[in-house]
């Protein structure tokens, strides 16, 4: 990504008014990346140094694009600044809000998106700032509760966070919903022995009895998205209603049911005394968060089920100003970016130190695009005499990440009834390794932070 940046801004094929008028960072940007020639950047990726000046001559001359990555570029070192740079090369080109023109960052599952816009991802509710006060208590007010019932004082813990608490002792209950961490994650053996605690009380809420949910101390079975009525949201911000087709088997229940039935139990109040949690179906918490949403950037407010049930479904923003919704943002390229409205303040890509509030008020860049850019910067570890190999973890067509459904395939499991090792035929040749026999992956420096679940078939590599 910076070898095509640096190709582009020095053939010229930049919108040089769009930048200065709607960007923050383009010096410091085109002095990190004038230095990725395109034999550079041969040499760092094994990509052609014609291949890469033929892509940057289409991008650069392209006039629309639109730019979309998945995760080859998300689960990938320097995932954040490979993908900010995909954004950066829209902006240079002033490529954005105009017809044909954008950056669609692909989710990874259905309703990845929606589960940000709605705060279920570690973000806060509606695109607001866990950091910024005024966010803080706006939000209190639209839910009618006390500002400091809402934890806006540390950044949401991630996973591995969350089950080094869990051993030490800080998190004594775990509630588990729609994932199979004791398979998914690094260090399983370390994993499993901590949900496994005496001192951990582990509530599992899946529709399967997955290996996680066999070292629950107690499992909610629930329901999947045919038995359960909701809505989605696609990276165009397109939302979608699916309506329930069939009943939950047995005891199961919804998530939303199953949460219900906890607010109630637990008996959560507003400040006014009245119950925290207002509505008794999916509908009901669609319509709470239409207001909920109301004069944010994701402004579900003139959305309704029947509108969205009539049609292929509605982009947000849509509103009273926009009761069809938005095709498209930014046209008037203005972005939330001020210090007022913005999600996050950010932080240093090479380093991942946060930004201070006073740190992005005193270069507030008051809606306009920021341009990061960052150095490469190769693994800590890379191939050498003694481990001559890189190994990377990949998926395959047949399976979904920790095969909770895809295993009860009978065709599915069939296609691929095991883990397997990929290896180049030139390496295969040299070591005398033939198709179908079983390897052993020793534990290396190389090979350590892959997880162990996933190598369930495996072979002995030579030490080369």
């Amino acid at each position: 990504m910076n070898g095509l940046l640096h190709l582009i801004i020095e053939a010229g094929q930049i919108d040089r008014q769009f930048i200065a008028e709607h960007t923050v960072g383009f010096e410091k940007l085109k002095e990190i990346v004038n230095s990725y020639t395109p034999e550079l950047v041969e040499t760092i990726t094994g990509i052609s140094a014609g291949k890469l000046r033929a892509a940057a001559e289409m991008l650069g001359t392209a006039r629309t694009l639109v730019s979309t990555v998945l995760q080859g570029f998300y689960q990938s070192h320097q995932a954040t600044a490979a993908s900010i740079q995909v954004n950066n090369l829209n902006l240079i080109r002033g490529l954005i809000g105009k017809p044909g023109c954008g950056v669609l960052q692909m989710n990874g599952q259905p309703t990845a998106q929606n589960t940000r816009e709605t705060g279920c991802d570690g973000e806060f509710a509606g695109f607001l700032n866990w950091h910024n006060p005024d966010h803080v208590r706006e939000m209190a007010a639209r839910w009618n509760v006390e500002p400091s019932t809402i934890p806006y004082w540390n950044t949401p813990a991630h996973a591995m966070e969350i089950f080094r608490h869990a051993e030490t002792g800080s998190i004594k209950f775990l509630w588990i919903i729609c994932t199979n961490p004791a398979v998914s994650l690094p260090e399983l053996h370390r994993i499993r022995k901590i949900l496994a605690q005496d001192k951990l009380f582990v509530v599992v809420q899946d529709a399967f009895l997955t290996e996680t949910a066999k070292l629950a101390d107690v499992v909610l079975p629930a329901a999947i998205w045919g038995e359960k009525t909701g809505t989605f949201t696609n990276a165009d911000r397109t939302v979608h209603i699916s309506h329930k087709a069939i009943d939950p088997a047995g005891e199961a229940k919804s998530d939303l049911d199953i949460f219900l039935d906890y607010a109630r139990r637990m008996n959560f109040r507003d400040r006014d005394g009245a119950p925290l949690v207002k509505w008794m179906d999916a509908e009901g918490a669609f319509e709470h968060w239409k207001e909920c949403s109301r004069g944010l950037l994701c402004d579900y407010s003139g959305m309704s089920y029947t509108k969205l049930s009539a049609g292929s479904g509605v982009q947000w923003p849509c509103n009273e100003e926009h009761p069809e919704g938005t095709e498209r943002l930014y046209t008037d390229s203005i972005f939330p970016t001020s210090a007022e409205r913005c999600e996050t303040f950010g932080h240093d890509i090479e380093t991942g130190a946060a930004r201070t509030p006073e740190e992005y008020k005193a270069n507030d860049p008051s809606g306009r695009a920021i341009l990061k850019a960052a150095h490469y910067s190769p693994p800590m570890e890379e191939p050498d005499e003694k481990y001559p190999f890189r190994l990377t973890t990949g998926r395959v067509v047949y399976h979904w990440h920790t095969r909770t459904k895809t295993a009860r395939s009978v065709e599915l499991d069939a296609a691929a009834p095991e883990a397997f090792v990929e290896i180049s035929k030139q390496d295969a040749a040299r070591l005398k390794i033939q198709d179908g026999d079983l390897l052993s992956l020793p534990p290396c420096r190389c090979i350590k932070l892959m997880t162990k679940a996933s190598l369930r078939n495996c072979l002995t590599l030579p030490e080369r």
